[in-house]
């Protein structure tokens, strides 16, 4: 089980010198002024960074076994507990793979739960892990606000500017929301993901926001280890695209420093909630242990460059801190370290041996649950005097006959009457209505609010509804073109339909997507507006598409979906 980044902690605090204790230092005094993290809070992420490590070293023993399945880990990232610890556990939390520190920091929050426990469930897919069941190894768990997210590269960050802009958005509306009015969304990601055109989107859409005026309280928290599997970040490259970006607040922090990072971690946290704009957090890691379990690093690295890294390792640096300034011996700093082995390890032995799911019934049962419901779905019924206020006169059962697209039209409107949590938007469907008219006049009933115009961005619309959703309100978002779905799908796909998958159904993202489709139009727009790819839906688990032949179709189908 012994890794080298294993072997050289435990040489180097040995040979530490212990720091002279300071008179009149009491647990709540600095630890290093004039940085303000605490003597107990250093200790407090100390003991999240050693979980973190640990966690890691039990993947690869248990894998080695044959009880476990991932072995992608945190080692080198353990600083990302600083970021949880500035943080409320209120605060909405949308978390990459390297963010063991980051999730034990958040636990040591909130009563209740066994994280270290948690974790290893996961690794071993034992059915008894809190959040997916047993069906994947993900961060999150309902009670500590981590919504849980898949490993596509950089494709929760658009969700993440949805829950960010649906923070106001519902204490604007005077909706319930599940995050307080004042909460913070908090996004992390490699610096690898950062150039992916999802991450790219996503910033671009926050700032674009940002610019409007419109609150958008997102902290990015961008993990620059410097590579990307064996594709090396240009030095310096992070800091030169998101350092000087209009719209968009920049901190820098080194997670080898932890005080420093403390620091500048609270700094970005307090600004983001006190501007309710977004902050890019540049928090530079070092990857240790290679990508996964399964990765050789020798292939693309020199073991001379492998070892410099060590000196690097953030949970080495906050052991050093600790002695060095007087509050640990280097024997107690190893006892905690070995202790917290023992803990993990013991802990390990017994989850391996706990049951897995054991048929493709079990495993797809979140989404056939909810196939069901969809099926069985019946409109909640509305007040008719409040009805008649919000539609006016005629009502729709007083038109006569309608087009398909007018019987749409007249179905949202109800739907925007019957819940004060539902949004329409996309693009041109707001003041225009919608290129073929069937949005027209929604805004105006409904105030800009809850129908307004997106910039052009299918990616960004779709992630703007998972946040929606995942946050209490009832996105209807519009995509103008079947054919314009294509490159923002996996938000359908990979996060969309997943969700309740990955949370066994306790996190969920309600939405209605409108997209016209089909061979609607002679003579014009090829292939980009005449499209009949609805099988790239049809056959993604977890979502439901309705596809109306008749306006009376299409009025009843909007109401049951929505």
């Amino acid at each position: 089980m012994a890794e080298q980044i294993d072997d050289y902690f435990t040489s180097v605090v040995s040979g530490l010198i212990p720091g002279e204790s300071r008179p009149g230092v009491g647990p709540e005094d600095p630890i290093q002024p004039p940085f303000p993290l605490s003597v107990r809070g250093a200790l407090d992420l100390f003991d999240a960074q050693l979980g973190s490590r640990h966690l890691d070293l039990a993947a690869r023993w248990l894998r080695s076994r044959g009880k476990g399945f991932y072995t992608i880990g945190s080692s080198g990232h353990e600083s990302n507990a600083a970021v949880a610890a500035v943080l409320r556990p209120t605060d909405p939390a949308l978390l990459h793979y390297r963010s063991g520190g980051f999730f034990l920091a958040r636990a040591q929050q909130v009563d209740g739960s066994d994280p270290l426990r948690d974790v290893l469930l996961g690794l071993v897919a034992a059915t008894e892990e809190p959040i997916s069941g047993g069906r994947h190894k993900v961060f999150g768990r309902r009670d500590l606000n981590i919504i849980p997210q898949t490993s596509t590269i950089a494709s929760h960050l658009p969700r993440a500017v949805g829950v960010a802009f649906s923070i106001a958005r519902s204490e604007k509306l005077h909706v319930p929301s599940p995050w307080p009015a004042d909460a913070v969304a908090v996004c992390s990601f490699g610096d690898a993901s950062a150039n992916h055109s999802t991450a790219v989107g996503a910033l671009n859409t926050a700032v674009h926001a940002a610019y409007q005026g419109l609150p958008l309280p997102l902290l990015l928290v961008c993990e620059d280890n410097g590579i990307g599997i064996s594709t090396r970040t240009p030095q310096g490259w992070i800091a030169a695209n998101f350092g000087d970006r209009a719209g968009l607040e920049y901190f820098e922090a080194d997670g080898s420093d932890l005080p420093a990072a403390y620091a500048t971690a609270r700094d970005a946290a307090d600004w983001v909630r006190r501007h309710r704009k977004p902050v890019f957090l540049h928090l530079r890691t070092v990857r240790l242990m290679g990508h996964a379990g399964s990765d050789v690093e020798t292939a693309y690295r020199t073991s001379a460059e492998i070892a410099a890294d060590f000196d690097r390792d953030p949970v080495l640096c906050t052991a050093k801190l600790l002695v060095e300034r007087g509050h640990l011996s280097p024997t107690d700093a190893l006892d905690l370290y070995e202790q917290k082995r023992a803990e993990v390890l013991e802990l390990a032995e017994q989850v391996g041996e706990l049951p897995q799911l054991d048929s493709p019934a079990a495993v797809m049962k979140p989404l056939t649950d909810s196939a069901v419901e969809a099926a069985a779905a019946v409109p909640e019924r509305v007040d008719s005097d409040r009805r008649a206020q919000f539609i006016g006169s005629p009502l729709p059962e007083d038109e006569g006959r309608l087009t398909t697209g007018l019987a749409i039209n007249r179905a949202l409107l109800d739907v925007l009457a019957r819940y004060p949590e539902a949004l329409v938007f996309g693009e041109d469907v707001a003041r225009k209505g919608g290129v073929y008219g069937v949005t027209r006049g929604l805004m105006k009933k409904a105030g800009s609010a809850r129908v307004f115009d997106t910039l052009l961005d299918e990616q960004a619309i779709l992630g703007l509804a998972l946040g929606a959703g995942v946050s209490g309100l009832l996105p209807i978002p519009e995509i103008q073109y079947l054919a314009y779905l294509h490159n923002a799908a996996d938000q359908i796909r990979g996060e969309g339909a997943t969700l309740q998958f990955f949370s066994d159904r306790q996190y969920r993202n309600p939405m209605v997507v409108r997209v016209a489709g089909y061979g609607y139009q002679k003579g014009f727009g090829g292939h980009f507006h005449n499209d009949n790819g609805v099988a790239a839906l049809r056959d993604i688990p977890g979502i439901v598409v309705a596809s109306p032949a008749r306006p009376d179709d299409a009025a009843a189908m909007m109401h049951t979906c929505a």
